[in-house]
C-alpha cells in the first residue's frame, strides 16, 4: 500500500480547465481507536492527531464498537486541548453505535481551524460508574486549505 502527499484541488472528470473545470477539494479523515478500555472508572485522554492549518472540520463521529459491560457508562468529547470539548461536546455512548455531538455556535466556530498553525485534536473517553470494557473509534473529517492558501470552504 502506498501513501500520497498533495496540496490543492483534485481534478476528477473530463473538463480540465476553465470556470467549469471538474476540480474540488478532498475531504480527509483522521481516526483514533481507543482500543479496549477496561481500566477503572476515570477520564482517559488521547491525542488523535493534528488537522492542518486553515482546514475546516466538517464532521466528528464516534463509533462505540464495544459497549461497556455491567453498570459502566461511557462518554466521549473532542477538543483542541487535552480534556477539552471545543470540537464536540460530551456525548453518552453507553448503548453503542454511531454518535455525533450536539452542534453549537461555539463548536462550529472551533471547526474553522487556525490559519497560522496546525490544530491538535484530543479525545476524552470517560468510563463512568464502574470499571467496564469499552472501545470507541473517533473520526474527524476535514477539508484542506485551498492551493492559494485560502481557507476552503471560505465559510461554514
Amino acid at each position: 500500500m502506498g501513501f500520497s502527499t498533495f496540496s490543492g484541488p483534485i481534478r476528477s472528470g473530463t473538463v480540465r480547465e476553465g470556470a467549469l473545470a471538474n476540480d474540488g477539494l478532498v475531504t480527509l479523515v483522521q481516526s483514533y481507536d481507543t482500543g479496549v478500555v477496561s481500566s477503572a472508572a476515570g477520564n482517559y485522554d488521547f491525542l488523535l492527531g493534528y488537522v492542518p492549518q486553515g482546514s475546516q472540520i466538517v464532521d466528528v463521529t464516534v463509533d462505540q464498537v464495544v459497549v461497556p459491560g455491567g453498570t459502566s457508562t461511557s462518554a466521549v468529547s473532542v477538543g483542541n486541548a487535552s480534556g477539552g470539548a471545543q470540537l464536540m461536546a460530551s456525548v453518552t455512548t453507553t448503548t453503542g453505535g454511531r454518535f455525533r455531538g450536539t452542534s453549537t455556535a461555539t463548536t462550529q466556530l472551533a471547526w474553522q481551524t487556525s490559519t497560522t498553525a496546525d490544530t491538535p485534536v484530543y479525545v476524552r473517553y470517560v468510563v463512568g460508574t464502574a470499571a467496564g470494557v469499552g472501545r470507541a473509534i473517533i473520526t474527524v473529517s476535514y477539508v484542506q486549505r485551498a492551493p492559494n492558501g485560502a481557507q476552503a470552504p471560505a465559510s461554514a
